[in-house]
């Protein structure tokens, strides 16, 4: 399976990823930062970030993440790698637990049993990642 076909896999899997955060109101993440204040105290603080998922191609890598911002205020969170192995498929990040090595002709298949299982992931997990 050549590089360009995995884009093209790829790319139709973040389309239906990004649509299915949209419509099921998972398009942001939620961290926890703690806040040191000069009197020794510290607060826990909730920041919401609006975010869209998006892959970075780098040789035989793909990672995708969640990017909010633009340029140089972007932040990244990762969400899902695949990298090859030889004639296998490797999935690492979240969620992927159930998910082992495989054959490249499998991509599209795990690729839609991980948006299953991110579907059915309770919404307060998925967004607190």
């Amino acid at each position: 399976m050549s590089n360009e076909k995995i884009d093209e896999i790829v790319n139709v899997f973040l389309k239906d990823f990004n649509e299915m955060c949209k419509t099921k109101k998972r398009d942001f993440l939620i961290r926890e930062k703690i806040v040191n204040y000069e009197s020794g105290t510290h607060s826990k603080k909730q920041v919401k970030y609006n975010v869209t998922y998006k892959v970075n191609h780098k040789k035989n890598i793909w990672i995708i993440e969640a990017v909010n911002g633009f340029w140089i205020f972007k932040k990244k969170f990762l969400l899902l790698q695949i990298t090859t192995k030889g004639e296998k498929f490797n999935f690492s990040g979240l969620y992927t637990g159930s998910i082992r090595d495989f054959e490249k002709s499998l991509l599209e298949d795990k690729l839609k049993i991980y948006l299953n299982t991110c579907k059915k992931i309770r919404h307060d997990a998925f967004v607190k990642s």
